[in-house]
């Protein structure tokens, strides 16, 4: 039996699909049982189709469509023996070999909707009632591909007769070409005005070649699949290792070239700290400078006539000890409530007092504010 069409695509992955004349089918539409899992379909289908032909499911060159939440499986089937070695030698590296008119159930449609598949010898008609993603309607008849256009017309009209409840039917051909969707993530059918989208899950199911040969392709593009995305792991570590010693060479050289701006910088920074510690010290020399005398005016304001200082010392640039003594205890702690509500006074703290004969001694620390110790502007 000759193949109807076979093409590849292009795309990131080669692919051959062949299309086989649908008249070499039979075809049934039977419920599924409710609650069926996905595991158990194809045991349905083998035990339905045990019943349906008189071979055993061994000879038969099968396929079956179920998409997920279907409450009906389509399913169909040929004599291997119908097949010769040369079209089972044309299989061996197809990718998907189905049925012409199966290329269209990945359709969908959302409504009632009813197609007339015409190929070179045969036309099938498919019909969806739109209450499930599988024809309610599949008949096929086989057509000399000589056959005159009236009789090819006539018989186009007799298949549609079996889709009188369905709106009327859109003639398509078979699938003119492919394409491929996201690498494997099945096929892509179109005739020009119609495209059909099949998963691999659903090719996989419709395929008819021996199911255990598919399920080692598919073990074996699982496996594939695996290397590849490994590999492309691999490579895209080493693009990111490549891009980040790139990004340690750039960085380097950024280091390098502000080095080089600092070291060739570096004079003039020297020369404007040299000129800034200068202008520091002289800042320091006119405006810091210790102030012995202006303590101890300041001190000397608020001193009662009793107290006599002994000694007087400067700590620092802001800080006077004095040392003194009177014979009228209660000033010194007048005396110290005194400075402390000087401007000029940031802290007054009292030391030891000692009383002896009727004569007090102490110590006070005096510390100055810094703003009160600056020495005037010169008369302009």
């Amino acid at each position: 039996m000759s193949v109807v069409q076979k093409f590849k695509l292009s795309g990131p992955v080669v692919k051959k699909v062949v299309l086989l004349p649908d008249h070499a089918f039979f075809v049934r539409v039977m419920p599924l049982a409710p609650e069926t899992p996905p595991a158990g379909i194809p045991a349905q289908v083998e035990l339905a189709l045990e019943g349906l032909s008189p071979f055993p499911v061994a000879q038969l060159c099968y396929g079956y469509f179920c998409p997920p939440g279907a409450g009906r499986v389509l399913v169909y089937a040929a004599y291997r023996r119908h097949f010769t070695v040369n079209d089972a030698a044309e299989w061996a590296d197809a990718d998907a070999v189905l049925p012409a008119f199966a290329a269209w159930l990945g359709l969908a449609p959302a409504g009632p909707t009813a197609l007339l598949v015409t190929g070179t010898d045969f036309v099938t008609a498919l019909g969806w009632d739109g209450q499930d993603a599988v024809p309610a309607v599949v008949a096929t008849h086989p057509v000399a591909s000589d056959a005159p256009q009236g009789e090819r017309a006539a018989l186009q009209e007799k298949l549609a007769a079996q889709l009188k409840h369905l709106p009327p039917p859109t003639t398509v051909a078979v699938p003119a070409g492919t394409s491929s969707r996201d690498g494997d993530e099945g096929l892509e059918f179109t005739d020009g005005k119609l495209t059909s989208h099949l998963t691999t899950a659903q090719l996989d199911t419709l395929d008819v070649r021996d199911k255990a040969a598919l399920a080692a392709r598919r073990r074996d593009r699982a496996r594939n699949l695996n290397l590849w995305r490994a590999f492309m792991g691999c490579a895209a570590a080493l693009g990111l290792a490549a891009v980040l010693q790139l990004g340690l060479k750039g960085g380097r050289l950024w280091l390098d070239n502000r080095a080089a701006l600092a070291a060739a910088q570096a004079p003039a920074v020297q020369d404007i700290e040299t000129k800034h510690n200068l202008a520091n010290h002289i800042e320091e020399l006119s405006t810091r400078r210790l102030m012995p005398v202006r303590m101890l005016e300041i001190v000397n304001e608020k001193r009662p006539r009793t107290i006599q200082f002994l000694r007087a010392a400067t700590k620092g640039l802001y800080v006077l000890e004095i040392e003194g003594q009177t014979n009228a205890t209660p000033d010194v702690f007048n005396y110290q409530a005194a400075l402390k509500e000087l401007p000029a006074c940031a802290l007054v703290e009292l030391g030891q007092t000692v009383d002896r004969g009727g004569i007090t001694r102490f110590t006070l620390t005096v510390t100055f504010k810094p703003e009160a110790l600056r020495p005037a502007a010169p008369p302009s």
